[in-house]
């Protein structure tokens, strides 16, 4: 019996809805009705980390016996997840599942529409822009066609460490997986090289900046160690009677978070994270002149990916490696209020 790897694999993905010329939703799709351009890849070095699909079985038994009379079936539910490496390419056109899409150009496209600075950029639509995601394997007899639609985003994660490339994870909710979309037949989608032809962001063109402390400036943080940055939508399907599948979605509270570790400078994140639990020290927050509080960019040659945070909250502070010969290290993890995201594909 043949064993099939990832080699002989494809995923991409398309948005449901109406698109302009350059790929990016423009209108509220219509949930769960398979996108008519399946083309998208989320990055490089793409890999299906989790596929499931349950159909809430349950077990109805009879009175006067042990054993299980019937099943019955409810509604479908499903989760993928998606792990790659971010691209100076077409990986940002993920940022569109959360806020549909950008104003600007390739130049400078800017997250969400029309924001100047990220204090006073609404954070999100009222709902996830849905997609469809295809994932196939190319077996020896034919090619088998798994189509999940209606996916929703639950969370889009950024990390990266010391000498590693900046990674990513989509955590996806779908809709439906029906019988007609398993499909053995059909061509295998190959992903060329057109597909991936965006250089991979590493940690080495990275900057991360955070204020003083007296918010009147941004400076760059410390030797950075590991950044981890996490948008979560908190969305959920939308079921009704009469339907075994869901219908659309909602989403709860946006919220934007990370950790930071990096080499300790000096007391000023410490300083902050102790005057919070001070009645009248006024430090609900770090934000700068330009309503700036923490800002990330990752470049490679002329292309870049800006993240600005407004409304910066550092929850905790710890310390590791107070010990001879040993580097003294601090951790924070951090939650914004809203953030803004420029990148420049040229």
């Amino acid at each position: 019996m043949a064993a099939y790897t990832g080699g002989s694999s494809s995923v991409k993905y398309g948005y449901e809805g109406t698109l302009d010329a350059e790929g990016h939703i423009t209108a509220d799709p219509t949930f769960a009705t398979e996108s008519a351009a399946i083309t998208n890849v989320f990055g490089i070095n793409q890999k299906v980390t989790n596929l499931s699909v349950a159909t809430n079985r349950m077990d109805l038994n009879k009175l006067g016996q042990v054993e299980t009379s019937k099943f019955a079936y409810g509604t479908q539910a499903g989760s993928v997840s998606i792990g790659f490496v971010w691209d100076s390419g077409d990986s940002y056109k993920l940022w569109d599942s959360l806020y549909k899409a950008p104003s600007g150009t390739a130049a400078g496209w800017i997250y969400p529409s029309g924001s100047t600075r990220p204090d006073t950029a609404s954070t999100s639509p009222t709902a996830p822009s849905s997609l469809t995601t295809q994932i196939q394997v190319n077996t020896a007899a034919a090619v088998l066609t798994r189509t999940l639609k209606g996916c929703i985003v639950n969370s889009i994660g950024l990390s990266t460490s010391i000498g590693e490339t900046v990674n990513g994870t989509v955590d996806m909710s779908f809709a439906e997986e029906s019988t007609a979309d398993v499909a053995n037949n059909g061509t295998f989608d190959l992903q060329s090289s057109n597909d991936q032809a965006g250089t991979p962001y590493t940690f080495a063109h990275g900057e991360l900046l955070t204020t003083t402390g007296d918010g009147s400036t941004l400076v760059a943080v410390s030797e950075i160690q590991d950044v981890d940055i996490t948008f979560a939508t908190n969305a959920e399907l939308l079921y009704q009677l009469g339907s075994h599948y869901g219908v659309g979605s909602f989403r709860k509270i946006f919220e934007i978070s990370g950790r930071i570790r990096t080499t300790f400078k000096d007391s000023k994140m410490l300083q902050y994270v102790l005057d919070q639990s001070i009645v009248g020290a006024e430090v609900e927050t770090i934000t700068d002149a330009t309503g700036v509080g923490m800002k990330l960019t990752f470049t490679q040659g002329t292309k870049s990916i800006l993240l600005e945070f407004s409304g910066v909250s550092f929850g905790d502070h710890s310390t590791s490696g107070i010990e001879p010969a040993e580097v003294v290290f601090e951790e924070l993890n951090w939650k914004c209020k809203r953030a803004r995201i420029v990148v420049d594909t040229t």
